[in-house]
């Protein structure tokens, strides 16, 4: 059989409810435990007065002792190695600029090409993508004449 509760009834749950809340709500910052509560560290016996903060304390007792040391030391910088002659750079800009010595065949500039082929011969097609693509044809066609006109 159901019981059949009325509106009045879910009411006056509902203003209970609310009292009880008011209630709690009031005794926010107060504590049943004792204020003078401590927590001591079994390792050092320093005290804590939450267990929260001695959770932390205690975290500093398992580090090893070893970094510690290590972060009172300066570290060393870290350098860039040359790999071809073993010469060492503070940056890695500066090993780029090394390389090129290695591959351009020691002479610390491209080695220029001694063909007198045109460039759009040796690539395929040569775009200049600051052009349109009517004046790159336009560039294309009148370098191909000129070449024809050469031959």
């Amino acid at each position: 059989m159901a019981i059949k509760r009325s509106w009045e009834d879910d009411r006056e749950v509902e203003n209970l409810a609310m009292a009880n809340c008011l209630m709690l709500l009031s005794r926010v910052g107060q504590s049943d435990s004792p204020p003078d509560r401590v927590f001591h560290c079994k390792t050092c016996n320093k005290q804590f007065k939450s267990f929260q903060a001695l959770g932390g304390h205690r975290a500093s007792h398992k580090r090893p002792k070893s970094a510690e040391s290590e972060a009172q030391s300066p570290a060393k910088p870290k350098t860039h190695e040359c790999s071809i002659c073993g010469l060492e750079f503070a940056i890695g800009q500066a090993l780029g600029g090394h390389m090129r010595r290695h591959r351009d065949g020691g002479s610390g500039r491209p080695e220029v090409a001694r063909r007198a082929e045109p460039v759009a011969e040796k690539r395929g097609l040569c775009l200049d993508l600051n052009l349109t693509p009517y004046e790159n044809d336009m560039k294309l066609w009148s370098s191909s004449v000129k070449t024809a006109l050469a031959i």
